[in-house]
C-alpha cells in the first residue's frame, strides 16, 4: 500500500510539473504601404533627441519581437511563414544554416520554417546596457544594426532571458523578420477592416491622436487621445494578455515612426489590430518545452498605413 501511495503522489507531481505554463507574448507592426506588407518589430534609423526617426537605408526591419514568461525550461522553437520568406533571424538558427545565404531556413512545401534548437529560458538577471551576443551575424554588418536604437525597449520587458549556446546569444527575446504578401489579397485594408482605429496626424506641430470606428462611419471616439490613453487601447486590442512594460515598449518603438511621418510628411496614418486569421496568415508561432509545460500565445500584429 506504502509502494502505491508513493507511485500517487510521485504521479502527482509529474502532472503538476507537466500543467505548468509558459507564456509566450508577440507583437509587430505591418506596414500596409509597402508594395508587399512586411510584418515589422521596429524600422531602421538613428534616433534624435527630439524624438524623430531619421531612416537607415540599406535595410527595413520587418520582424515581430517575441517574449517569453513562465518557469525555467529548455526547449525549441519554431516559426513557420505562410507564403513569404525570412529576411532575418536573430539569433541565426545555427543546425540549419544553408551555407553563405546568411538567412538558414528550411522550407516545407509553400512555407518556410526556422527553428531554434536547444534553447535556455532562465530567470537569470539580463543587464539592459548588455548588447546581445551573436557570433552568426549578417557578414559586413552586424544583425541589430540600424535598430539598435529600439532594443533598450524590448529589453525592459522582465521575461525570461534567452540563451542560445549554439549561436552564442543571450538575450531577452527572439526575432525573426517575414514577408506578408499574402495578407490583403483581395480588399484594400484600409476600407475593409471591422472595429476601431488610431488616427495619427500632426496639428501646431504636435503629434495627435484620435479613436476612431471602422473606416465606414468615420466616427471619433475620442479626440486627442494621451499616451496613456493610446497605450491602453493597444492594450485592449490584445485582449490586455500582455505585460504593460510590453504595450509601453511597442509604443515607444513605433512612436518615433509615427512621428517622423506625421510631423515630418504631414501624412495621416491609420493604426488598427489585425484579426487573429490575418496574424496566423502571417506567421505561426510552435513552443516545444523539454519539460512538457503547457504553452499559452498571445499575439498583437497592427496594421498602419497613410490615408
Amino acid at each position: 500500500m506504502i509502494f502505491v501511495i508513493l507511485i500517487l503522489l510521485t504521479g502527482s507531481e509529474a502532472a503538476e510539473r507537466t500543467y505548468e505554463t509558459v507564456f509566450v507574448h508577440e507583437w509587430g507592426v505591418v506596414l500596409i504601404d509597402e508594395v508587399i506588407p512586411t510584418a515589422m518589430g521596429a524600422e531602421r534609423g538613428y534616433l534624435e533627441e527630439n524624438g524623430i526617426l531619421q531612416p537607415y537605408y540599406p535595410m527595413i526591419v520587418d520582424a515581430p519581437v517575441i517574449w517569453f514568461h513562465g518557469p525555467e525550461f529548455t526547449g525549441t522553437l519554431t516559426v513557420e511563414v505562410k507564403n513569404g520568406y525570412f529576411s532575418l533571424l536573430i539569433p541565426v538558427p545555427v543546425p540549419i544554416s544553408t551555407g553563405n545565404d546568411g538567412i538558414p531556413i528550411v522550407r516545407d512545401e509553400a512555407n518556410y520554417l526556422a527553428v531554434w534548437k536547444n534553447l535556455s529560458f532562465t530567470d537569470e538577471v539580463f543587464m539592459p546596457g548588455d548588447r546581445p551576443v551573436d557570433r552568426m551575424g549578417v557578414p559586413y554588418e552586424s544583425p541589430e544594426e540600424g535598430f539598435r536604437w529600439a532594443m533598450p525597449f524590448w529589453r525592459r520587458v522582465p521575461a525570461l532571458s534567452v540563451e542560445y549556446e549554439p549561436a552564442s546569444y543571450t538575450d531577452r527575446f527572439i526575432y525573426y523578420e517575414c514577408s506578408a504578401s499574402n495578407l490583403f489579397e483581395e480588399h484594400d485594408p484600409i476600407e475593409s477592416y471591422e472595429g476601431s482605429s488610431i488616427a495619427f496626424y500632426e496639428k501646431d506641430g504636435e503629434l495627435m491622436a484620435d479613436l476612431l470606428t471602422a473606416p465606414g462611419n468615420r466616427v471619433c471616439f475620442e479626440l486627442s487621445l494621451s499616451e496613456e490613453g493610446i497605450m491602453d487601447i493597444l492594450s485592449g486590442w490584445g485582449d490586455d494578455e500582455f505585460l504593460d512594460e510590453e504595450i509601453k515598449a511597442l509604443w515607444n518603438t513605433w512612436k518615433p515612426s509615427i512621428s517622423t511621418r506625421c510631423i515630418m510628411n504631414g501624412e495621416t496614418i491609420i493604426l488598427f489590430p489585425l484579426t487573429d486569421e490575418q496574424v496566423e496568415s502571417i506567421s505561426t508561432l510552435s513552443l516545444e518545452t523539454d519539460q512538457g509545460f503547457h504553452v499559452e500565445y498571445s499575439r498583437l500584429f497592427l496594421a498602419m498605413g497613410t490615408v
